[in-house]
């Protein structure tokens, strides 16, 4: 059995994100980090991200941009995976869509 290499880097990198709207904040960690991010562009709408100072690992830096406890942030080997925790804020995303 032959193990796909992870995309995303394990390690520390020096990130500095600024707040900015979180599609804006996750664009500028894919592109910092190189670790595609996949989630509902509903999570995205109308928030703000927290900003990001220092080492972090991806996930740590998007679990803080994203700075929501209600999302959870899963490493995959295609990148990290963005999903709601609760019914509440998956809810709050069906309806989104319907809009």
């Amino acid at each position: 059995m032959t193990r796909t290499p992870d995309i995303c880097p394990v390690r520390k990198a020096d990130l500095q994100i600024d707040t900015k709207t979180l599609a804006a904040a996750v664009a500028e960690l894919e592109r910092k980090t190189r670790c595609p991010v996949l989630m509902d562009d509903a999570l995205l709408q109308d928030g703000s991200s927290v900003a990001v100072r220092g080492q972090y690992t991806p996930r740590d830096a998007l679990v803080r941009l994203l700075g929501n406890a209600e999302l959870d942030v899963i490493e995959t080997v295609q990148g990290l995976v963005v999903m709601p925790l609760s019914y509440r804020e998956a809810h709050r995303m069906d309806h989104a869509s319907h809009l």
